[in-house]
């Protein structure tokens, strides 16, 4: 009975209807990216893609779960790519950033099912923020932004001091930003809540974005990882808040929970 059970699970996991609605968002997702989006400098290289193609991602992966939202994200960006490079180098690195868009956004809300759970996850929101805060300064010791020298902290660079600043502010906007959007747009039903939309796009926007992609330029252009990051930062305390609140939004008229 369970195995019955577990063999109609998968096969709607790749029915039909899946499919359609998958590919329509992967779509959209190549539209968004490769033709509505501006193209940033940072560092004298084009490193910032200022868009909205990463929510179909993170919706395919709430709507379908893990491996349909991941083969979206690959569907797009090989796609997409082929459509229209924009005068880029092909990177699988940022194949793989499109792929967890969707994967981490259906464990949460298919696998772990964090629309059921009673937690302020604002406060989880928080936490993560201020380890995301811990991980920026210690990014900032290994590449010598700081440095210990005789039990004291020193600044390395202190053309640095406006960044490093400017980071431990936007951390702090990002712990308190969920806060007061969550109480301005809270929903009486427990489904969809925006503090639960909220993590799940900082969650994803940190690791992908910020991180991992961040992490691919520095490769790519074989320049410092500290490079990039501030300008992309900058950058997320608009994105976030403005994802969170598209997706919230869209959620009022589409079922991003399908059984």
């Amino acid at each position: 009975m369970q195995e019955n059970k577990q063999k109609v699970r998968q096969k709607n996991i790749f029915g039909t209807s899946v499919i359609v609605k998958a590919a329509l968002l992967a779509t959209i997702s190549i539209v968004l990216t490769r033709f509505l989006s501006l193209m940033l400098m940072l560092g004298g290289l084009p490193a910032l893609r200022v868009g909205f193609g990463s929510i179909p991602l993170i919706m395919s992966g709430m709507m379908f779960g893990p491996v349909i939202g991941g083969i979206t994200g690959i569907v797009a960006d090989l796609v997409g790519y082929m459509i229209n490079p924009m005068g880029g180098t092909f990177f699988p690195g940022f194949t793989l950033s499109a792929a967890l868009y969707g994967v981490i956004a259906g464990i949460l809300f298919k696998n772990i099912k964090i629309q059921n759970m009673k937690i302020n996850f604002n406060l989880v929101n928080a936490i993560v923020m201020v380890l995301f805060g811990i991980g920026l300064f210690i990014v900032m010791l290994t590449t010598n932004t700081l440095v210990y020298e005789n039990g004291k902290l020193i600044m390395n660079d202190t053309s640095a001091l406006p960044i490093i600043v400017l980071m431990f502010l936007v951390t702090a906007l990002f712990i308190m930003i969920p806060f007061a959007m969550s109480s301005r747009f809270k929903k009486e039903d427990n489904k969809l809540n925006f503090d639960k939309i909220a993590f799940a796009v900082n969650i994803t926007y940190v690791v992908n974005a910020l991180l991992l992609n961040t992490l691919w330029l520095s490769i790519l252009y074989d320049k410092g990882f500290m490079v990039f990051l501030p300008g992309r930062v900058i950058a997320a305390v608009v994105t976030i808040p403005i994802y969170t609140l598209i997706i919230f939004t869209l959620g009022k008229f589409v079922n991003l929970l399908e059984p």
